[in-house]
C-alpha cells in the first residue's frame, strides 16, 4: 500500500505539473512575446515623440536667433551709421525693439572696435570699452554676422550677443540678448520632473543652466555625444534616454535627458497590469489543475481499489468454492465409513442380544462400547453434515435464509478456536426472527469475518456477544466484543480496502472491505462504533424484502 500511495502521489504531482505547464507556458510565451513587441513599439513611439519635441525646440531657438539677427540687419538697412551714432536716435530705436525684454542693450561700434553709442543698463561699464581685440569683433568683421556663446563678459552677467556689420565692414550694430529666454524654451522640453534639458557648446560648457541646477562637472556625461551628428540623435544608457540636436550651425548642442522609466511610463503601467493578470491567471490555473488532478487521481485510485477488492473477493470466493467442494468430498468420503461403522455396531449389538447373557463374559462392557461407538459416529456425522451444508452455501444464490440458524452455524465453526483462547461467545437471538431472501453463503462469509475480527480484537479471556432482532423492514445482526475498541480517528477508514491495524502477517485489510461490498450488494448496510462499556460493535442491517443485486 505504501508503494501504491507513493505511485499515486507521483502520478498526482506529474499530472499537476504537466497540466500547469501546458496551460501556463503558452500564456507566458504569448505574454512575453507581446510584451517585447509592445515595448519596442512604445520605445519607438516615445523616441519619435522626443525627436519631435527636441526638433521643435531646435526650430524655435534657431528661429529666435535668426529673427534677432534679421532685426539688426533690417535696422542697418533702414538707418545709416551717422543716424544710429546719435544717442537720441539709438534710444528711440532701442525703445521700439526692446519692448519684449529680450534685447537687453544695443550698441554701435566703429571699425576700430570703439563704442560710438550705447543704450542699456551697463552704460557706465561698457560705454568706453574697446572690442578690437575680442574674438567676436574679429569674427563679425570677417563674416559679417556673429552670435556668441553665453558668457559673463565685462558686465559679469550671463548673456550672449548678436552682432552684424555693414557690407563694407565700416561699423557694427550689436545687441545683447537675455539668455533667460532660452530657459523658458527648455522648461517646456522637460517631460520628466527628474529629467533635464540644457544647451552646451562644443567644449561642453553650459549655455543655459541645468533645469536640475547641476553644475558643469555634473552635467558632463560620456553618454552625451559632443561629436557632430545630423538631425536628432536618441541614445539609451544607464536607464536614461538622451535626445540631442545641434543648433547654431553646429556650435550649440541641445540635450534633453529623460528617465527610461518615465519615457516608458504608459507601457510599464500596462506591463504591470498584464503581469498582475498573468499572475492571477496562473494562480487560478494552478488551483484548477490541483483540484482537477486530485479529482482524477482520486477516482483512478478509488477504481483501482475497487478492482483490487473485487479481484480479492473473486479469489476469496474461488477459495471458498474450492473449500466447499473439498468439504463436500471429505464429507462424502467420511460418511461412507461412518455408515459402515454404524451398521457394524448395530449388527454386533443384535448378535449380543441373541446371546445368553450368563454365557458371554463382559457383555455389559461390550454394550457400553457399542453405545460409545454410536455416540462418536453421530458426532462425526453432525460434522460431516455441517460440511455438506457449508459446501451447499458456497453456491451464490438467493434463498429463504434463517439468520439465527446461520449465526449458530457460523459460531459452530469457531467454537473450538474460541475455547482454546478462553473466549466466551454469547448469543441473544430473537426467537421469532423471520426468514429473509438473501445469499446465505455471502452473509455467512460476512458473519465469519466479523466473528474472526472480534476474536482477534479480544485476544484471550474475553467475551463476544452476537445478537439478532428485527425491525419493521429489516433484520439486524450485532457483533460486539470486549476488546480495546477502534480509535476514533480510524472509525471512518476501517471499511476502506487494504486498511488494517493488524500486523502485516496477520491481516490483508480486505475482510471488512469485502464484507462492506457484500452487504451493499445485498441491499443492506454495515456500520461500526465503540461501545460505552468498551470494545467495538458492528451492526449489519439486511432488508426483509431484499432488492439488492
Amino acid at each position: 500500500m505504501k508503494k501504491d500511495k507513493s505511485y499515486y502521489a507521483w502520478l498526482r504531482n506529474m499530472l499537476t505539473l504537466v497540466i500547469i505547464l501546458l496551460a501556463t507556458l503558452p500564456m507566458l510565451l504569448v505574454g512575453w512575446t507581446s510584451s517585447n513587441y509592445y515595448q519596442k513599439y512604445d520605445e519607438e513611439n516615445t523616441s519619435n515623440g522626443l525627436r519631435r519635441l527636441v526638433a521643435n525646440r531646435r526650430e524655435i531657438i534657431s528661429l529666435f536667433l535668426n529673427n534677432h539677427r534679421e532685426i539688426l540687419e533690417q535696422l542697418m538697412r533702414l538707418h545709416n551709421f551717422d543716424f544710429l551714432s546719435q544717442q537720441e536716435n539709438l534710444d528711440r530705436v532701442f525703445a521700439a525693439i526692446s519692448k519684449s525684454g529680450v534685447i537687453v542693450d544695443l550698441g554701435v561700434i566703429d571699425s576700430s572696435g570703439r563704442h560710438i553709442a550705447y543704450v542699456g543698463p551697463y552704460k557706465s561699464k561698457l560705454a568706453s570699452r574697446n572690442y578690437a581685440n575680442t574674438d567676436w569683433f574679429q569674427e563679425v568683421m570677417i563674416n559679417g554676422t556673429f552670435i556668441s556663446d553665453v558668457y559673463l563678459g565685462y558686465r559679469g552677467v550671463p548673456h550672449f550677443v548678436v552682432a552684424v556689420s555693414d557690407p563694407l565692414k565700416r561699423w557694427i550694430l550689436r545687441a545683447t540678448i537675455n539668455s533667460e529666454i532660452f530657459n523658458a524654451f527648455l522648461r517646456t522640453a522637460q517631460v520628466d520632473p527628474k529629467g533635464d534639458a540644457f544647451i552646451i557648446n562644443k567644449k561642453g560648457e553650459l549655455q543655459t543652466p541645468s533645469l536640475l541646477n547641476e553644475s558643469e562637472s555634473q552635467i558632463k556625461d560620456k553618454n552625451i555625444a559632443l561629436s557632430y551628428h545630423e538631425g536628432t540623435l536618441v541614445r539609451t544608457a544607464n536607464d536614461t534616454v538622451y535626445v540631442s540636436t545641434w543648433l547654431k550651425d553646429g556650435d550649440w548642442l541641445l540635450v534633453v535627458k529623460v528617465r527610461r522609466q518615465k519615457a516608458l511610463e504608459t507601457f510599464l503601467e500596462a506591463k504591470s497590469i498584464n503581469e498582475i493578470i498573468v499572475l492571477c491567471a496562473s494562480i487560478v490555473i494552478i488551483a484548477i489543475a490541483v483540484l482537477m488532478v486530485r479529482f482524477i487521481v482520486n477516482n483512478i485510485e478509488a477504481t483501482a481499489r475497487e478492482r483490487a477488492v473485487l479481484d480479492s473477493q473473486m479469489v476469496q470466493m474461488e477459495k471458498m468454492a474450492s473449500l466447499g467442494r473439498l468439504a463436500a468430498g471429505v464429507a462424502h468420503e467420511v460418511n461412507n465409513p461412518l455408515q459402515m461403522i454404524t451398521d457394524q455396531a448395530g449388527w454386533i449389538g443384535e448378535l449380543l442380544d441373541e446371546e445368553e447373557t450368563e454365557k458371554v463374559r463382559h457383555i455389559e462392557e461390550y454394550q457400553q462400547s457399542i453405545q460409545k461407538i454410536r455416540q462418536h459416529v453421530k458426532r462425526a456425522s453432525s460434522v460431516t453434515h455441517r460440511l455438506l451444508g457449508f459446501s451447499r452455501k458456497m453456491q451464490s444464490e438467493k434463498t429463504a435464509v434463517d439468520i439465527n440458524f446461520l449465526i449458530r452455524e457460523t459460531i459452530s465453526f469457531l467454537e473450538n478456536e474460541a475455547g482454546n483462547n478462553q473466549i466466551a461467545i454469547e448469543t441473544q437471538l430473537e426467537a421469532a426472527l423471520p426468514a429473509i431472501m438473501t445469499d446465505a453463503g455471502q452473509v455467512g462469509q460476512v458473519l465469519f469475518n466479523l466473528l474472526n475480527n472480534a476474536m482477534d480484537a479480544v485476544g484471550k479471556n474475553g467475551t463476544i456477544h452476537v445478537g439478532s432482532r428485527q425491525r419493521s423492514d429489516a433484520v439486524v445482526v450485532e457483533v460486539a466484543d470486549s476488546g480495546p475498541g477502534i480509535r476514533p480517528e480510524l472509525i471512518n477508514k476501517i471499511f476502506e480496502p487494504f486498511f488494517t491495524t493488524k500486523a502485516p502477517d496477520k491481516g490483508t485489510g480486505l475482510g471488512l472491505a469485502i464484507s462492506y461490498n457484500i452487504i451493499q450488494k445485498l441491499g443492506g448496510t454495515i456500520k461500526a462504533w465503540n461501545r460505552e462499556e468498551g470494545g467495538a460493535i458492528f451492526t449489519v442491517i439486511l432488508p426483509k424484502n431484499n432488492l439488492g443485486d
